[in-house]
């Protein structure tokens, strides 16, 4: 006897005839949504019970319904060795839960409840841009057969931007409204998802499992939600690993370097990392900033170094690149992990402190994080080799924000030699090349508000740099302000150096550091700046060709030398 000859005669005698619901304010009503457990230990791993029901009116079905999860509530998509990736047909290792799909059929014009019982099972992302796919499989309670209950969902990666933060969706598209050639209304989708991991962040206000639903006979988007309650993040392990590698090119001051984070699959996540390099061994590179990208995702910009990521819970290494974006006065470093990841984490360099910082970074861990900053022309750093060796740090907070951990560690420049007194490398002489302005930058002069900014090296082979004196394009000069009865030069920076004095003298000004760097980066703000009103007139008209600047440096032998340059 057919599924539909049973279903008719239960039907005929009323057996099972259960009346549809009625509407509420929609053809399908508001979802109602229930987790159990409604909590969770901050990153265990556990099974997640998820009851979805509607009240469809008679006729109507769920056709597009969205599953977003909080943040940091992942499943593992490493399963079976990622072979579940790799195929749109579920296998038996691919299942990731259970339960059952309750829908009403229309049997001679009367509602029938019919409970299918489901599996669901981990298959290949049905695009390019998704994490995964996520099949449906019912059990035909009458042949026994087993089905697919439409095509897979779309299990995708929200962006930085989503209210929710980074985290996934579970898009199902074109659920069925029929079923063994009945007209079915979904009233139910019971589940019981296996092994996911809970978030590692416990909020004052839980974040939500949030449902959104159309039907077939009404587009209008209805929403419900249930709150997962997140609770021991303080309990959880935090302390990273952090390993640093320095090479200098055989040709030039610049050099790559390797950074490499650690963590084990039990610890709490990173929500920031800012890694700091002493000034004494490693410069910024500001030359780099002719590779400075306004737009990573226009495929038009120059990568300067790489990024390589590896999950506990994904089967393969996470490749991206690495882009200088921001301002040459603010400048940035954005890693950019393609899809299905499309993350962007973008840290912000500090020229002062020597430091790059990342904020915001998503709550899915990491067992290594490996980021490549490159050497040659678009090196991001660079060093003289008068100092090779140093201390760079790591400080990482956890996801939930009351942890912290800072990791040491010691490196030396490979590449360098050995130094000798006087600055050069051992079987040369100590005299060199003559010191470097590397890049400057003249900006703010449409505004009223000029700024310089420039890098100053040592001559390859050559003694470190004692003092220097800047000499300002015309239409420039410096401003001194009174504080506490003194008049001070305010709106001065130095990186890579510490000041030991400046003094105006004949409208130049004379810095003197407190030791010889091999390096420096110097910058005044608009603070120490006054623009004459002739200069911003023919700036803001377009008018400004060029710009020169001077500046003499005197270096550890007591040689001056003088250094001209034009802004453009």
């Amino acid at each position: 006897m057919t599924r539909r000859r049973i279903l008719v005669g239960l039907a005929a005698v009323g057996a099972t005839v259960a009346l549809a619901p009625a509407a509420a304010s929609a053809s399908i009503g508001t979802p109602t949504v229930t987790l159990t457990p409604g909590s969770a230990p901050a990153g265990s791993t556990a099974n997640l019970g998820t009851d979805i029901k509607f009240s469809p009116s008679s006729g109507d079905s769920t056709k597009d319904l969205t599953l977003a999860l909080p943040a940091g509530l992942l499943a593992n998509a490493g399963i079976d060795g990622g072979a579940c990736l790799e195929s749109a047909t579920p296998t038996g290792p691919c299942q990731v839960g259970t339960g059952t799909v309750t829908a009403t059929a229309t049997v001679l014009g009367l509602p029938v409840q019919m409970a299918l019982n489901a599996t669901f099972d981990l298959v290949a992302p049905p695009s390019s841009s998704d994490l995964a796919g996520l099949a449906v499989l019912v059990t035909d309670p009458t042949s026994g057969q087993v089905v697919q209950l439409g095509s897979a969902a779309a299990i995708t990666l929200r962006p930085a931007t989503d209210p929710a933060g980074v985290g996934l969706d579970i898009v199902f598209t074109n659920i069925p409204n029929t079923f063994d050639g009945l007209s079915i209304s979904l009233n139910e989708i019971n589940s019981t998802f296996d092994s996911l991991r809970f978030p590692d962040s416990c909020p004052a206000t839980p974040a939500t499992v949030v449902v959104t639903a159309d039907s077939y006979n009404d587009s209008t988007v209805q929403t419900g939600s249930a709150p997962l309650t997140v609770t021991g993040c303080s309990a959880l392990p935090f302390s990273p690993g952090f390993a640093v590698s320095v090479t200098k090119d055989s040709g030039n001051s610049f050099v790559s370097i390797t950074t490499d984070i650690t963590q084990t699959a039990s610890e709490a996540t990173s929500r920031s990392v800012s890694l700091g390099f002493p000034s004494a061994v490693l410069s910024p590179n500001l030359g780099v900033v002719s590779v400075l990208c306004a737009n990573p995702s226009s495929g038009s910009c120059t990568a300067v170094g790489s990024v390589k990521a590896i999950s506990p819970l994904y089967p393969s290494p996470l490749d991206g690149q690495a882009y200088l974006t921001g301002s040459f006065t603010a400048p940035t470093l954005t890693l950019v992990l393609p899809p299905p990841f499309s993350l962007s984490l973008t840290g912000q360099i500090n020229l002062t402190s020597n430091s790059t910082t990342f904020s915001g970074i998503p709550d899915f861990p990491l067992s290594d994080l490996g980021v490549t900053l490159n050497g040659g022309s678009h090196a991001v750093f660079e060093t003289s080799c008068h100092t090779a060796s140093g201390v760079a740090t790591a400080a990482l907070t956890s996801e939930n924000g009351d942890e912290n951990a800072t990791v040491s560690t010691p490196f030396t420049v490979a590449g360098c030699g050995t130094l000798v007194a006087g600055g050069g490398k051992a079987g040369t002489s100590p005299a060199g090349g003559k010191p470097q302005i590397h890049a400057a930058s003249l900006s703010g002069l449409t505004k009223g508000k000029p700024a310089l900014l420039f890098q100053l090296v040592a001559g390859k082979n050559a003694p470190k740099l004692r003092s220097f004196t800047v000499k300002l394009p015309a239409g420039l000069s410096f401003v001194r302000h009174r504080v506490r009865k003194v008049l001070k030069l305010l709106g001065l920076s130095l990186t890579g150096a510490k000041l030991q004095s400046a003094v105006l003298r004949h409208g130049r000004l004379v810095v003197t550091l407190h030791k010889t760097v091999g390096s420096l980066i110097f910058s005044l703000s608009d603070r120490a700046l006054r623009e004459s009103s002739s200069l911003r007139s023919r700036a803001g008209h377009g008018k400004l060709k060029s710009l020169k600047l001077t500046v003499v440096v005197r270096d550890a032998s007591g040689r001056n030398t003088t250094l001209r340059l034009v802004l453009r």
